[in-house]
Protein backbone atom coordinates (compact mmCIF):
# COMPACT_ATOMS: atom_id res chain seq x y z
CA UNK A 1 0.00 0.00 0.00
CA UNK A 2 1.57 3.31 -0.87
CA UNK A 3 1.66 5.99 1.64
CA UNK A 4 0.74 9.02 0.48
CA UNK A 5 1.75 12.65 2.63
CA UNK A 6 -0.22 15.56 1.09
CA UNK A 7 0.81 18.97 2.86
CA UNK A 8 -2.07 21.20 2.19
CA UNK A 9 -2.22 24.82 2.52
CA UNK A 10 -5.15 27.38 3.30
CA UNK A 11 -6.91 30.06 1.47
CA UNK A 12 -9.13 33.05 2.66
CA UNK A 13 -9.70 33.92 -0.85
CA UNK A 14 -10.22 30.77 -2.11
CA UNK A 15 -11.84 28.82 1.14
CA UNK A 16 -12.40 25.54 -0.94
CA UNK A 17 -8.56 25.73 -2.58
CA UNK A 18 -6.82 22.63 -0.68
CA UNK A 19 -9.91 20.87 -0.14
CA UNK A 20 -10.93 20.88 -4.15
CA UNK A 21 -7.63 19.82 -4.62
CA UNK A 22 -7.63 16.99 -2.12
CA UNK A 23 -11.15 15.80 -3.64
CA UNK A 24 -9.75 15.66 -6.97
CA UNK A 25 -6.94 13.53 -5.88
CA UNK A 26 -9.28 11.17 -3.86
CA UNK A 27 -11.90 11.21 -6.68
CA UNK A 28 -8.91 10.11 -9.30
CA UNK A 29 -8.26 7.42 -7.26
CA UNK A 30 -11.05 5.86 -6.45
CA UNK A 31 -12.26 6.05 -10.59
CA UNK A 32 -9.65 4.10 -10.75
CA UNK A 33 -10.07 1.56 -8.42
CA UNK A 34 -6.91 2.16 -6.23
CA UNK A 35 -9.01 3.82 -2.73
CA UNK A 36 -7.62 0.11 -1.15
CA UNK A 37 -3.88 0.48 -2.30
CA UNK A 38 -3.13 3.84 -0.92
CA UNK A 39 -3.77 5.67 2.75
CA UNK A 40 -3.33 10.05 2.82
CA UNK A 41 -1.71 11.50 5.10
CA UNK A 42 -2.33 15.12 5.52
CA UNK A 43 -0.64 18.11 6.81
CA UNK A 44 -1.80 21.50 7.25
CA UNK A 45 1.01 24.34 6.35
CA UNK A 46 -1.16 27.53 6.73
CA UNK A 47 -0.10 29.88 3.80
CA UNK A 48 3.01 28.33 3.06
CA UNK A 49 5.09 31.03 4.99
CA UNK A 50 6.91 29.43 7.75
CA UNK A 51 9.05 27.25 5.99
CA UNK A 52 10.52 25.96 9.00
CA UNK A 53 7.42 24.47 9.82
CA UNK A 54 6.84 22.83 6.29
CA UNK A 55 9.78 21.91 6.34
CA UNK A 56 9.48 19.81 9.48
CA UNK A 57 6.20 18.47 8.35
CA UNK A 58 7.57 17.02 5.54
CA UNK A 59 10.03 15.80 7.69
CA UNK A 60 7.33 13.87 10.11
CA UNK A 61 5.77 12.37 6.56
CA UNK A 62 8.89 10.86 5.40
CA UNK A 63 10.93 9.98 8.97
CA UNK A 64 8.07 9.20 11.34
CA UNK A 65 4.28 8.20 8.96
CA UNK A 66 6.98 6.33 6.63
CA UNK A 67 5.77 8.17 3.31
CA UNK A 68 6.55 6.78 0.19
CA UNK A 69 5.59 10.69 -1.66
CA UNK A 70 4.68 13.32 -0.57
CA UNK A 71 2.60 16.23 -2.45
CA UNK A 72 3.74 19.34 -1.24
CA UNK A 73 0.84 22.19 -2.57
CA UNK A 74 2.88 24.87 -2.39
CA UNK A 75 4.94 27.37 -4.63
CA UNK A 76 8.73 26.64 -5.83
CA UNK A 77 10.40 28.05 -2.91
CA UNK A 78 9.01 25.60 -0.73
CA UNK A 79 10.66 23.18 -3.40
CA UNK A 80 13.74 24.39 -3.45
CA UNK A 81 13.68 24.01 0.40
CA UNK A 82 12.57 20.29 0.44
CA UNK A 83 14.27 19.23 -2.71
CA UNK A 84 17.55 18.04 -0.99
CA UNK A 85 15.92 16.68 1.53
CA UNK A 86 13.77 14.30 -0.89
CA UNK A 87 16.80 13.23 -2.71
CA UNK A 88 18.88 12.29 0.53
CA UNK A 89 16.41 10.30 1.23
CA UNK A 90 15.63 9.07 -2.49
CA UNK A 91 11.78 9.64 -1.83
CA UNK A 92 9.37 11.16 -4.47
CA UNK A 93 8.27 15.18 -3.86
CA UNK A 94 5.29 16.11 -6.08
CA UNK A 95 5.03 20.38 -5.68
CA UNK A 96 1.26 20.82 -7.10
CA UNK A 97 0.39 24.60 -7.38
CA UNK A 98 -1.09 27.09 -9.89
CA UNK A 99 1.89 27.84 -11.68
CA UNK A 100 2.54 31.05 -11.73
CA UNK A 101 6.38 30.65 -10.62
CA UNK A 102 9.19 29.86 -12.86
CA UNK A 103 12.18 28.74 -11.69
CA UNK A 104 15.62 30.78 -11.79
CA UNK A 105 17.13 27.55 -13.19
CA UNK A 106 14.98 25.21 -15.13
CA UNK A 107 17.59 21.92 -14.14
CA UNK A 108 15.51 19.67 -12.73
CA UNK A 109 16.01 17.56 -8.83
CA UNK A 110 16.33 14.29 -9.70
CA UNK A 111 13.32 12.90 -7.23
CA UNK A 112 11.45 16.28 -7.58
CA UNK A 113 8.20 16.95 -9.81
CA UNK A 114 6.67 20.10 -10.30
CA UNK A 115 3.02 19.69 -11.40
CA UNK A 116 0.87 22.61 -12.14
CA UNK A 117 -1.91 24.55 -14.03
CA UNK A 118 1.40 26.48 -15.88
CA UNK A 119 -0.48 29.99 -15.28
CA UNK A 120 2.74 31.67 -16.21
CA UNK A 121 2.97 29.90 -19.76
CA UNK A 122 -0.55 31.14 -20.75
CA UNK A 123 -0.87 34.56 -19.73
CA UNK A 124 3.02 34.77 -21.74
CA UNK A 125 1.16 33.17 -24.72
CA UNK A 126 -1.96 35.79 -24.39
CA UNK A 127 0.62 38.94 -23.95
CA UNK A 128 2.19 37.16 -27.24
CA UNK A 129 -1.64 37.31 -28.70
CA UNK A 130 -2.34 40.67 -28.10
CA UNK A 131 0.78 41.85 -30.09
CA UNK A 132 0.74 39.29 -32.43
CA UNK A 133 -3.31 40.13 -33.69
CA UNK A 134 -3.31 43.79 -33.83
CA UNK A 135 -1.87 46.46 -35.91
CA UNK A 136 -1.61 48.70 -33.32
CA UNK A 137 0.65 47.51 -30.91
CA UNK A 138 0.15 50.22 -28.53
CA UNK A 139 -0.83 48.50 -25.05
CA UNK A 140 -2.10 49.43 -21.49
CA UNK A 141 -1.75 46.96 -18.79
CA UNK A 142 -3.70 46.61 -15.51
CA UNK A 143 -3.45 44.04 -12.35
CA UNK A 144 -4.10 44.06 -9.35
CA UNK A 145 -1.73 44.79 -6.51
CA UNK A 146 -1.73 40.93 -5.69
CA UNK A 147 -1.35 39.63 -8.71
CA UNK A 148 1.20 42.19 -9.60
CA UNK A 149 3.76 40.64 -7.16
CA UNK A 150 4.00 37.13 -9.21
CA UNK A 151 5.86 36.07 -12.23
CA UNK A 152 2.95 35.14 -14.25
CA UNK A 153 2.68 39.34 -14.56
CA UNK A 154 6.16 39.96 -15.83
CA UNK A 155 5.56 36.59 -18.09
CA UNK A 156 2.02 38.27 -19.58
CA UNK A 157 4.35 41.63 -20.30
CA UNK A 158 7.32 40.61 -21.36
CA UNK A 159 6.12 38.32 -23.97
CA UNK A 160 4.00 41.21 -25.29
CA UNK A 161 6.92 43.76 -25.56
CA UNK A 162 9.06 40.91 -27.07
CA UNK A 163 6.74 40.30 -29.83
CA UNK A 164 6.49 43.94 -30.82
CA UNK A 165 3.93 45.14 -28.44
CA UNK A 166 4.38 48.37 -27.57
CA UNK A 167 3.94 49.20 -23.61
CA UNK A 168 2.43 52.73 -22.89
CA UNK A 169 0.71 52.55 -19.41
CA UNK A 170 0.37 50.36 -15.90
CA UNK A 171 -2.44 50.74 -13.66
CA UNK A 172 -1.60 48.33 -10.38
CA UNK A 173 -5.22 48.56 -8.31
CA UNK A 174 -5.05 49.01 -4.18
CA UNK A 175 -4.78 45.68 -2.20
CA UNK A 176 -7.80 46.91 -0.15
CA UNK A 177 -11.10 46.83 -2.25
CA UNK A 178 -12.90 49.78 -0.35
CA UNK A 179 -10.01 51.48 -2.33
CA UNK A 180 -10.13 49.62 -5.98
CA UNK A 181 -10.43 52.26 -8.59
CA UNK A 182 -9.70 52.58 -12.59
CA UNK A 183 -9.78 56.41 -12.30
CA UNK A 184 -6.12 56.60 -13.70
CA UNK A 185 -6.42 54.26 -16.21
CA UNK A 186 -9.49 55.92 -17.40
CA UNK A 187 -8.10 59.49 -17.64
CA UNK A 188 -4.88 57.90 -19.76
CA UNK A 189 -6.96 55.71 -22.21
CA UNK A 190 -9.26 59.26 -22.64
CA UNK A 191 -6.13 60.99 -23.51
CA UNK A 192 -4.65 58.44 -25.63
CA UNK A 193 -7.22 57.21 -27.97
CA UNK A 194 -4.87 55.30 -29.96
CA UNK A 195 -4.39 52.92 -27.16
CA UNK A 196 -7.18 50.35 -27.75
CA UNK A 197 -5.34 47.04 -26.07
CA UNK A 198 -5.85 46.09 -22.47
CA UNK A 199 -3.45 43.43 -20.93
CA UNK A 200 -5.71 42.31 -17.91
CA UNK A 201 -4.11 40.21 -14.61
CA UNK A 202 -6.91 39.62 -11.54
CA UNK A 203 -8.14 37.18 -9.55
CA UNK A 204 -11.41 36.07 -7.41
CA UNK A 205 -12.94 39.57 -6.16
CA UNK A 206 -10.41 41.50 -7.48
CA UNK A 207 -11.89 40.14 -11.32
CA UNK A 208 -15.04 40.86 -10.19
CA UNK A 209 -14.74 44.36 -9.21
CA UNK A 210 -12.63 45.14 -12.54
CA UNK A 211 -15.44 43.77 -14.68
CA UNK A 212 -17.89 45.80 -12.99
CA UNK A 213 -15.51 49.07 -13.69
CA UNK A 214 -14.01 48.14 -17.13
CA UNK A 215 -17.62 47.29 -18.66
CA UNK A 216 -19.05 50.61 -19.79
CA UNK A 217 -15.27 51.90 -20.36
CA UNK A 218 -14.87 49.12 -22.53
CA UNK A 219 -17.86 50.06 -24.63
CA UNK A 220 -16.83 53.70 -24.26
CA UNK A 221 -13.71 53.48 -25.67
CA UNK A 222 -14.09 50.55 -28.00
CA UNK A 223 -11.27 48.86 -26.09
CA UNK A 224 -10.08 45.10 -26.58
CA UNK A 225 -9.50 43.11 -23.50
CA UNK A 226 -6.87 40.51 -22.76
CA UNK A 227 -7.17 38.38 -19.74
CA UNK A 228 -5.56 36.20 -17.81
CA UNK A 229 -6.50 32.27 -16.96
CA UNK A 230 -8.31 33.35 -13.24
CA UNK A 231 -10.16 36.31 -14.78
CA UNK A 232 -11.58 33.80 -17.20
CA UNK A 233 -12.88 31.84 -14.58
CA UNK A 234 -13.94 34.99 -12.88
CA UNK A 235 -16.10 35.91 -15.50
CA UNK A 236 -19.22 37.04 -14.62
CA UNK A 237 -22.07 35.09 -15.01
CA UNK A 238 -24.94 37.86 -15.04
CA UNK A 239 -24.99 40.93 -17.22
CA UNK A 240 -23.13 43.21 -18.02
CA UNK A 241 -19.88 42.14 -18.98
CA UNK A 242 -17.14 42.77 -21.48
CA UNK A 243 -16.05 41.05 -24.12
CA UNK A 244 -12.84 39.51 -23.26
CA UNK A 245 -10.27 36.96 -24.87
CA UNK A 246 -7.30 34.94 -23.12
CA UNK A 247 -5.49 31.53 -23.00
CA UNK A 248 -6.25 29.78 -20.07
CA UNK A 249 -5.27 25.98 -19.16
CA UNK A 250 -9.01 24.69 -18.61
CA UNK A 251 -13.03 25.29 -19.24
CA UNK A 252 -15.74 23.10 -18.38
CA UNK A 253 -16.73 22.96 -21.92
CA UNK A 254 -13.55 21.91 -23.35
CA UNK A 255 -15.45 18.76 -25.19
CA UNK A 256 -13.24 15.71 -24.43
CA UNK A 257 -14.24 12.46 -22.60
CA UNK A 258 -11.74 12.77 -19.69
CA UNK A 259 -13.58 16.41 -18.64
CA UNK A 260 -16.83 15.29 -19.16
CA UNK A 261 -16.37 12.19 -16.88
CA UNK A 262 -14.31 14.24 -14.23
CA UNK A 263 -17.31 16.94 -14.31
CA UNK A 264 -19.66 14.25 -13.52
CA UNK A 265 -17.28 12.67 -10.93
CA UNK A 266 -16.81 16.12 -9.10
CA UNK A 267 -20.19 16.80 -9.39
CA UNK A 268 -21.50 13.74 -7.65
CA UNK A 269 -18.36 13.76 -5.05
CA UNK A 270 -18.88 17.28 -3.94
CA UNK A 271 -22.36 18.35 -4.87
CA UNK A 272 -20.47 21.71 -6.42
CA UNK A 273 -19.45 22.15 -9.90
CA UNK A 274 -16.22 21.45 -10.86
CA UNK A 275 -13.40 24.15 -10.38
CA UNK A 276 -9.86 24.51 -11.60
CA UNK A 277 -8.52 23.05 -8.17
CA UNK A 278 -10.24 20.34 -8.56
CA UNK A 279 -8.78 19.66 -12.08
CA UNK A 280 -5.94 20.19 -10.34
CA UNK A 281 -6.09 17.57 -8.17
CA UNK A 282 -7.25 15.25 -10.40
CA UNK A 283 -4.47 15.31 -12.36
CA UNK A 284 -2.48 14.87 -9.51
CA UNK A 285 -3.97 11.57 -9.41
CA UNK A 286 -3.35 10.90 -12.59
CA UNK A 287 0.81 11.24 -11.79
CA UNK A 288 0.02 8.97 -8.53
CA UNK A 289 -1.46 6.41 -10.61
CA UNK A 290 1.24 6.31 -12.55
CA UNK A 291 3.82 5.98 -9.94
CA UNK A 292 1.86 3.35 -8.40
CA UNK A 293 1.85 1.29 -11.42
CA UNK A 294 5.57 1.74 -11.32
CA UNK A 295 5.29 0.50 -7.79
CA UNK A 296 3.71 -2.27 -9.23
CA UNK A 297 6.57 -3.43 -11.79
CA UNK A 298 9.01 -2.86 -8.67
CA UNK A 299 10.55 0.19 -9.75
CA UNK A 300 10.23 2.03 -6.36
CA UNK A 301 13.40 3.63 -6.70
CA UNK A 302 12.42 7.55 -6.98
CA UNK A 303 15.34 8.61 -9.21
CA UNK A 304 14.19 6.15 -12.11
CA UNK A 305 10.43 6.04 -11.49
CA UNK A 306 10.15 9.75 -12.53
CA UNK A 307 12.04 9.19 -16.33
CA UNK A 308 9.69 6.67 -16.87
CA UNK A 309 6.57 8.38 -16.23
CA UNK A 310 7.71 10.96 -18.72
CA UNK A 311 7.46 8.09 -21.39
CA UNK A 312 3.84 8.36 -21.45
CA UNK A 313 0.34 11.02 -22.29
CA UNK A 314 -2.09 11.16 -19.69
CA UNK A 315 -6.11 11.28 -20.29
CA UNK A 316 -6.24 14.75 -18.55
CA UNK A 317 -9.89 17.04 -18.48
CA UNK A 318 -7.32 19.76 -19.82
CA UNK A 319 -7.13 17.43 -23.19
CA UNK A 320 -3.58 15.93 -22.07
CA UNK A 321 -0.40 15.94 -19.79
CA UNK A 322 2.77 15.11 -20.44
CA UNK A 323 5.98 15.43 -17.66
CA UNK A 324 8.60 17.15 -19.62
CA UNK A 325 11.85 15.04 -19.38
CA UNK A 326 13.75 17.84 -19.56
CA UNK A 327 12.44 19.89 -16.57
CA UNK A 328 10.08 17.10 -14.63
CA UNK A 329 7.26 19.86 -15.29
CA UNK A 330 4.18 18.84 -16.10
CA UNK A 331 2.27 20.59 -19.08
CA UNK A 332 -0.71 20.35 -20.80
CA UNK A 333 -3.19 22.08 -23.07
CA UNK A 334 -3.92 25.94 -24.22
CA UNK A 335 -6.92 27.06 -25.08
CA UNK A 336 -8.03 30.56 -26.49
CA UNK A 337 -11.35 31.23 -24.74
CA UNK A 338 -13.01 34.13 -26.64
CA UNK A 339 -16.31 35.53 -25.12
CA UNK A 340 -18.06 38.40 -26.66
CA UNK A 341 -19.79 40.71 -24.76
CA UNK A 342 -22.15 39.43 -21.77
CA UNK A 343 -21.04 35.67 -22.43
CA UNK A 344 -23.51 35.16 -25.48
CA UNK A 345 -21.35 33.76 -28.06
CA UNK A 346 -17.97 31.54 -27.06
CA UNK A 347 -15.25 30.09 -28.57
CA UNK A 348 -12.70 27.62 -27.28
CA UNK A 349 -9.75 26.51 -29.51
CA UNK A 350 -6.68 24.54 -28.45
CA UNK A 351 -3.80 25.97 -29.54
CA UNK A 352 -1.81 23.56 -32.20
CA UNK A 353 1.98 24.66 -31.48
CA UNK A 354 1.67 23.85 -27.70
CA UNK A 355 4.47 21.71 -27.66
CA UNK A 356 6.57 24.46 -29.50
CA UNK A 357 5.63 27.23 -27.20
CA UNK A 358 6.56 25.42 -24.39
CA UNK A 359 9.80 24.21 -25.16
CA UNK A 360 10.64 27.99 -25.82
CA UNK A 361 8.32 28.72 -22.33
CA UNK A 362 10.78 26.34 -20.32
CA UNK A 363 14.18 27.81 -21.98
CA UNK A 364 13.49 31.42 -20.78
CA UNK A 365 15.18 32.82 -18.11
CA UNK A 366 13.64 35.46 -16.34
CA UNK A 367 15.36 38.51 -14.02
CA UNK A 368 15.43 37.19 -10.57
CA UNK A 369 13.74 40.57 -9.70
CA UNK A 370 10.59 40.22 -11.91
CA UNK A 371 8.60 39.39 -8.60
CA UNK A 372 7.70 40.42 -5.48
CA UNK A 373 9.35 37.55 -3.75
CA UNK A 374 6.51 36.67 -1.38
CA UNK A 375 6.75 33.30 0.01
CA UNK A 376 2.91 32.62 0.65
CA UNK A 377 1.60 29.96 -2.02
CA UNK A 378 -0.24 31.86 -4.89
CA UNK A 379 -4.01 32.42 -3.80
CA UNK A 380 -3.36 31.52 -0.67
CA UNK A 381 -3.67 34.87 1.41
Amino acid sequence: MLRIGVLLPRSTIFPSFGLDILNGIKICLKHYNLSDNYKLLTENIGFGIEEAEVYSKAEKLLLQEDADIVVAVADLNIAELLGPLFTSSNKLLLMVSMGVGIPDNWRPAPTTIVHSLNLSFHTRLTGKLAANENENKKGAYTLSYYDAGYRHTYSMMNSHQQSGGEPMYTHVTHLKAEEFTLDPLEQFLTANSDVKNLLCLFTADMATQFYEAITPLQEKLQLQLYASPMMLEAYPSTTPAPSVKGYTCWHPEINNTANTLFIDLFKKATNKEATLFGVLGWDTGLLLKAIAEQYQTDNTNAATVIPALTAYSYESPRGWMKLDPATHYTYSPSWLVTMNVNGNNKEIKELESTESEWKEFSSDHYPEDSYAGWRNTYLCI
